[in-house]
């Protein structure tokens, strides 16, 4: 029977432009017992602004946790 798995235990953050959808950037290698310190807003207010430094900032972003999945035979 046929199975999804993950073929790494890292999980991907992906801050996006909640109007465009474009990806703003991307934060890679987390795990899950530290991807929520990226959910906090103050956490996210800093990042976003540093990462986005010298660009006009988005009105709304979305922070999607992104991780994949194989189907394996």
């Amino acid at each position: 029977m046929a199975k999804y798995i993950k073929e790494t235990p890292r999980i991907n953050v992906k801050f996006i432009d909640a109007d465009t959808e474009d990806i703003l950037f991307e934060i890679r290698d987390r795990n899950w017992s530290n991807v929520g310190e990226l959910m906090s807003a103050g956490y996210a207010d800093s990042i976003i602004k540093h990462e986005l430094k010298g660009k006009v900032l988005p009105k709304k972003v979305l922070v999607l946790v992104v991780s994949e999945l194989n189907l394996v035979e």
